[in-house]
């Protein structure tokens, strides 16, 4: 394990999405090794498509009243990992990625989840 550790106070209170939140970090902690990068970003892109259906799911079934604002949240990272996915591909600008992509998932899992995240996880119960 790298750097980056799963901590209790990440918890939503529901054991798979919590299950699904310790995946990202072990995604995060593999762009430490550079020639993963392509990796990370192709398993990012299927995290992406199964723990946001997941949790959007689960919210709405619970009638969280802020569904949409939280669904527009992950519409904007869907978007920034597609830029990043594009980017990658250009050989110049490839090598300067790992850590920006790096610093932007932990600053993004960690704020998802300590504010948008624990709003939620009263409904879940």
């Amino acid at each position: 394990m790298g750097d980056f550790i799963w901590r209790p106070e990440y918890s939503v209170g529901d054991e798979h999405l919590d299950q699904q939140h310790r995946g990202l970090i072990e995604l995060i902690d593999m762009l430490g090794d550079e020639s993963r990068m392509g990796e990370v970003l192709e398993r990012l892109e299927i995290y992406v498509d199964e723990h946001f259906r997941d949790e959007e799911g689960m919210l709405d079934k619970a009638g969280y009243p802020d569904l949409t604002a939280h669904k527009q949240q992950h519409k904007a990272f869907e978007e920034w990992l597609a830029v990043s996915r594009r980017a990658f591909r250009e050989p110049e600008v490839s090598g300067m990625l790992r850590e920006s992509i790096r610093a932007y998932l932990k600053s993004w899992l960690v704020n998802h989840i300590m504010v948008s995240d624990k709003d939620y996880a009263s409904w879940l119960d």
